[in-house]
């Protein structure tokens, strides 16, 4: 009895891994929607460089309208033609076994019947113009006005854009979490986190890659700016969270860099703790001394011009160590970036406030 369990498991397993790599994905821009008689949806046609693909829906297809559970049935179809427009962009899961599809020029293309639709993008046509007149088009990604690229009418992207990412979001393996705070702390580190916005001019980052993109030609590639923060230490008093910006470095999708700063809250009240009162000494002391403890910094030349450059909210504490980064072209001279850090055992004695040093939860 047990052998011919262990045999029927077997065979069910096979089956749903061969039921697994029969499926087809089938993604790009909607070309075309074909109805039925009755008006109902019968089949959409998807682009990607330059080769249609055809999707057949069925009564029991589901469909996944611009951020939307997964519906089924005639409510679902009517949410869901809603953002059937042109150059949307949607993805499908289809059974494997082609089929053929007339288009409205009357081109065979082969087809696939859907088991799910999804809306990955809507597109905005001219939502801007260039300092030079050139039109833009935005693509809202996953149909959220939060993770965009803009791109030009014949759909080559020039900047990708991802700015959802709220201390809210984000979860740090063996971090506490912004669900530790309480709930008024909660509450007043997301409405600062809302306040603090773009730490960068989207405009001008849009009008740089249009302008690598006229210089490189066919070898640019999608620039990407992202700003997101998490958690990134805590102990009984406070909860520190890091707000990284990701920037291209050289335009044209090649280089980019990453700058952090550090923000310290009250993890009971949510009161915002200014970084240099985590220190027990001066702002000048802890201005002086922080790129002379960090170690490696030999160059007085160097020390001095960190030690100028230097700003509050650029102190980023972590589980064992406190680091400084300094983006590209930030120090006098120096056209590289740079990081700083240092241990808290290295650091002497009464230059942090002991209320101010994290727990080391990873151990």
């Amino acid at each position: 009895m047990k052998r011919t369990l262990a045999f029927m498991l077997a065979a069910l397993l096979a089956l749903g891994l061969t039921a697994c790599q029969d499926e087809k994905n089938i993604s790009g821009a909607l070309a075309e929607v074909q109805t039925a008689e009755d008006g109902s949806l019968s089949a959409l046609i998807l682009e990607r460089d330059g080769k249609r693909t055809g999707v057949l829906l069925a009564e029991k297809t589901s469909v996944w309208p611009r951020g939307e559970g997964s519906w089924t049935g005639e409510e679902a179809m009517e949410a869901f033609r809603k953002d059937l427009q042109p150059g949307n962009e949607l993805s499908a899961w289809c059974y494997p076994r082609k089929e053929k599809l007339e288009t409205a020029e009357g081109e065979s293309i082969p087809a696939y019947w859907g088991q799910s639709v999804h809306i990955n993008g809507i597109l905005k046509r001219n939502a801007l113009t260039l300092r030079d007149g050139t039109a833009i088009d935005v693509m809202e990604n996953g149909g959220q006005g939060d993770n965009r690229t803009y791109q030009l009418f014949d759909g080559t992207e020039l900047l990708r854009v991802d700015d959802n990412g709220g201390p809210e979001n984000h979860y740090v393996m063996s971090l506490e979490s912004f669900d530790d705070l309480t709930p008024q702390a909660q509450e007043k580190v997301r409405a600062y986190y809302e306040a603090q916005g773009p730490l960068y001019d989207e405009r001008e980052e849009l009008e740089r890659s249009y302008a690598a993109y006229q210089e490189l030609g066919e070898a640019f590639e999608c620039d990407w700016v992202q700003q997101d923060a998490a958690p990134s230490a805590s102990n009984d008093k406070i909860m520190y969270f890091v707000t990284s910006l990701r920037l291209p470095q050289e335009y044209g999708g090649r280089l980019s860099y990453e700058r952090q700063s550090g923000g310290a809250f009250d993890r009971e009240t949510g009161e915002k703790i200014d970084n240099w009162d985590l220190f027990a000494v001066p702002e000048a002391e802890v201005r002086r001394r922080f790129p002379e403890l960090c170690g490696w910094v030999d160059e007085p030349e160097l020390r001095a011009a960190m030690s100028e450059a230097l700003k509050g909210d650029m102190f980023v504490f972590f589980p064992e160590n406190v680091s400084v980064d300094f983006p590209p072209g930030s120090l006098p001279g120096e056209e590289n970036g740079y990081c700083i850090s240092l241990h808290y055992k290295d650091a002497p004695e009464g230059f942090f406030q002991p209320w101010a040093i994290p727990v080391n939860r990873g151990g």
